[in-house]
């Protein structure tokens, strides 16, 4: 009789933990180009000036400040099934306690980016894959919009708290429907669940020419497709599909031409959010003007590869500025990143990003962009009324969370301008304290009890990394 070793048993720990994968979905990441119009560089306070700062206290100082919450989602999103932000929401609304809803109420439909290369007459970009075009029609660009939902934590007493998801996933839909998923299916065998967000078509019936979820995989196509034989074995399908094909591909598409679109939807969408908000003020041009607001803070919360998209927007490339349209989204984001003094991300891929980013120019990289974001804060700062010019800028702060079991996270490096703050988690559990399930490791950053703590009711030592 075969006698069972503690090899025998470990490989029955990790079949059980990879088919334990298949319940889960997955999700996450791109580079920039020439770095924003600098701001002047104000004196910088040194760690031990600088003033902690969370999300609790944001929430807590909101009777005398508004706080305003942008959410970016990673990798891996599951386009129109995605509700990314709803658990974030439930944990803000447990935190504060009286919320009239326990994870607030959508406010309007899906706004989407109609602006530069994204407006309604817009035709399809000339983006070729192996010769052929990504978008074969306008009905297919205006189908590939990014957008955002508003939410609003209305609240018994005490201001409302607005949090607005931004949704990019569109714009990476038909590369990864019709060139990833598609292939595979012939290769390794159909995934359905991806099969079937790729083959439904839903128009958004408040805003024609719009779709909720589009249909990039034919259905004809789509049901000869999932009778295809599963020939790759069953733990190595699984993973190939929810992590390589569906997740993956997004960062290694972002890194190409495409990451320049990702940058103008994001601008566009932040623009949106913030035009929307009753305490912004506006001008009254046909392109309303931000105009900064003093009691109101944003923040913001990423998951992995958004983490590097909404930072990569700081890059203003020559396009943009020979474009009065495109500058002015680009000027207008970094008025809502100079009132911004705190960012968390969930997981990030900035040093395994950057190796597609080897620049002879010491300011074109992620780094330079974050440290961008340290001087405008900082100016910001020292032009409020009754600022102390001799006094050193308190540091925003970024807070990166990582689970050390993580496959897609690293260290976010030490800054000059900014406090740095790597802070570790486990988000799920230790299987004989050999593994952890890797998909709920990268995605249950929103779910897990000790990270929402460390963003409300933070713990964690300073980093001291030199």
């Amino acid at each position: 009789m075969r006698k069972w070793t503690f090899f025998n048993c470990f490989g029955m720990a990790i079949g059980l933990l990879c088919m334990a994968v298949t319940a889960a979905g997955a999700q996450t990441e791109p580079a920039g180009s020439t770095s924003a119009p600098q701001a002047a560089v104000p004196q910088v306070s040194t760690r031990k000036a600088q003033v902690e700062r969370s999300l609790g206290e944001e929430l807590n100082g909101m009777n005398v400040r508004e706080v305003h919450i942008f959410f970016i989602h990673g990798i891996g999103s599951e386009g129109p099934n995605s509700h990314d932000s709803e658990l974030l929401r439930k944990s803000i609304c447990a935190y504060v306690k009286n919320c009239v809803k326990p994870e607030g109420e959508q406010v309007g439909g899906y706004d989407y980016a109609d602006g530069a290369k994204f407006g309604m007459n817009e035709a399809p970009p000339t983006m070729r894959y192996m010769g052929r075009p990504v978008w074969n029609s306008p009905e297919e660009w205006h189908a590939a919009a990014p957008f955002v939902v508003h939410y609003k934590l209305a609240r018994t007493s005490g201001r409302t708290i607005y949090l607005d998801e931004l949704n990019w996933w569109p714009l990476v839909f038909a590369l990864k429907c019709r060139q990833i998923i598609v292939s595979d299916a012939l290769l390794a065998g159909p995934a359905a669940k991806h099969i079937q967000t790729c083959s439904t078509r839903e128009p958004d019936p408040a805003a024609p020419g719009r779709f909720i979820s589009y249909d990039w995989i034919n259905p004809d196509e789509a049901k000869q497709l999932l009778t295809q034989p599963k020939r790759a074995a069953l733990i190595n399908r699984t993973l190939k599909m929810d992590i390589t094909d569906w997740g993956f591909a997004d960062a290694v598409a972002s890194l190409g031409p495409l990451h320049d679109l990702l940058v103008q939807g994001i601008r566009q969408l932040i623009l949106k959010a913030v035009l929307d908000s009753p305490m912004t003020v506006r001008d009254l041009t046909p392109t309303p003007l931000l105009s900064p607001v003093p009691d109101q803070d944003f923040v913001i919360v990423s998951q992995s590869l958004g983490s590097y998209l909404i930072f990569s927007a700081l890059s203003v490339n020559e396009k943009d500025r020979a474009t009065p349209i495109l500058m002015q989204a680009a000027v207008a984001y970094m008025q809502v990143l100079r009132q911004t003094a705190l960012v968390y991300f969930f997981a990030n891929q900035v040093r395994m990003l950057e190796l597609a980013n080897l620049e002879e120019s010491p300011t074109d990289n992620f780094v330079s962009h974050l440290e961008d974001w340290g001087k405008l804060r900082c100016d910001y700062e020292m032009s409020a009324p009754g600022a102390d010019p001799n006094a050193p800028c308190r540091l925003p702060k970024i807070v990166a969370l990582s689970d050390p079991s993580d496959l897609l996270t690293w260290r976010v490096p030490k800054l000059t301008t900014v406090d740095v703050q790597n802070v570790y988690v486990k988000n799920a559990i230790h299987w004989f304290w050999l593994l952890e399930n890797p998909i709920r490791a990268h995605l249950n950053y929103s779910t897990d009890k000790r990270a929402i703590r460390e963003m409300l009711y933070p713990t964690a030592a300073p980093d001291l990394e030199k």
